[in-house]
């Protein structure tokens, strides 16, 4: 038995299959919703992923180090290493340093008194250690220039000659000095007659160089200089063991008192009398 089928037996016409409206309706429900399921599945998936990520990043990342704010940076005070004391020219005398010189050594000096007003004036100008030395080998050189570091001019200066002092034998040389400022008729006016002294001690590595002015128009003598050189000591903080026994402190009377009878000039005889007539 067979069965046919013919067209005039189907319940629709010829042509194309087409779907009816509701089944359109929920194919395309049915598709958002798989859309809807399927975003919200990646979702789910990638939220752990992504702060287990930034998890792992911001334990691998230290918090940014806080740069330590730098304390002002404070050079350490400059002290003197050598002193002198005297109070018959100066109780307060002033100390002043030079900036340190590429070979490490150091220039302190010791000013007692002014130069222009006629009383006793002394400077001394102490390098040490000398290293490649600060001043001039040559003496008049370096006399000129320890005199315009105190603001001064060299008029004259005559041949040095030894100086002996405990510490060694200074060149010393008489010299008429004058202020570098105000002009030539003020620099005339205020010329004076000097020592200048120094020692270069290449044992000891130091130099010591000064200017010394007595009361008024004469120069300082060289017993008052020798003994105020003599009075120089160094301080018990220096760490040089050397200097330490070549400038020991010594205690002693004012070094510009009168000089000792020994020290002065001979004194005449006295002119006999002559006996009287009668």
């Amino acid at each position: 038995m067979s069965l046919s089928v013919s067209g005039d037996d189907l319940p629709y016409g010829s042509g194309p299959l087409r779907a009816r409206p509701l089944g359109n309706l929920a194919a395309s429900l049915m598709g958002v919703a798989a859309l809807l399921v399927l975003a919200g599945s990646l979702a789910f998936v990638r939220a752990p992923q992504e702060a287990a990520t930034a998890v792992a990043v911001g334990a691998a990342t230290p918090p940014a180090a806080v740069a330590p704010v730098s304390a002002p940076l404070v050079r350490p005070e400059r002290v003197a290493a050598f002193r002198l004391e005297a109070p018959e020219i100066d109780k307060e005398p002033k100390s002043t340093f030079d900036p340190l010189l590429p070979s490490g050594g150091r220039q302190e000096t010791h000013a007692f008194g002014a130069f222009d007003n006629g009383r006793p004036y002394l400077r001394l100008d102490i390098l040490q250690p000398a290293g490649e030395k600060l001043g001039n080998s040559d003496f008049f050189l370096d006399v000129a220039r320890h005199a315009a570091q105190a603001g001064l001019s060299v008029v004259r200066i005559g041949q040095p000659t030894p100086l002996v002092t405990r510490a060694g034998a200074f060149e010393a040389a008489e010299i008429k000095l004058s202020l570098r400022e105000g002009g030539v008729a003020a620099a005339a006016a205020g010329e004076r007659s000097c020592l200048a002294v120094r020692l270069v001690n290449a044992s000891l590595s130091m130099e010591i160089a000064g200017i010394a002015c007595g009361a008024g128009a004469k120069p300082m003598d060289r017993r008052a200089m020798g003994c105020l050189l003599d009075r120089v000591y160094y301080l018990p903080s220096g760490e040089n063991k050397a200097l330490a026994r070549s400038f020991p402190r010594v205690e002693g009377q004012g070094c510009l008192a009168a000089a000792p009878a020994s020290d002065a000039e001979p004194t005449k005889p006295a002119a006999k009398k002559r006996a009287a007539r009668h």
